[in-house]
């Protein structure tokens, strides 16, 4: 998750730029497999040796609250959990999932519902 701010300066613009290099790779990626060129190209991937491998899971940052106006999520005062948190800028109360932006309301420290 990147921080940005608008108004306070807090972006870290080679953080932005190292972050988009590693999205646009896995782009590229998403690409090769999609029109089936990774296979023919599986022996020049330089890529590290995983040994005694397992699949698992992780914690990510995301958000929760209550969502109105989600475009698949429907309803007002709805309660989600957003997929992974890319952007976030509290003082410009914005937020980037990977899925959608969102506005961010009332932090729950504010008080709330979900006290």
């Amino acid at each position: 998750m990147l921080l940005f701010g608008l108004n306070k300066g807090e972006t870290d613009m080679n953080a932005v730029g190292q972050e988009i290099q590693r999205y646009e790779q896995l782009i590229d990626d998403l690409w090769r497999v999609s029109l089936a060129r990774l296979c023919k190209s599986l022996d020049s991937i330089d890529a590290p040796l995983l040994d005694y491998w397992q699949l698992a899971s992780r914690t990510v940052p995301c958000l929760m609250g209550l969502s109105t106006g989600h475009p698949k999520l429907t309803g007002e005062g709805r309660p989600i959990i957003t997929s992974d948190l890319v952007l976030f800028s509290e003082s410009a109360s914005l937020a980037r999932t990977q899925s959608r932006w969102y506005r961010l309301g009332r932090k729950i420290d504010d008080g709330g519902p979900l006290q």
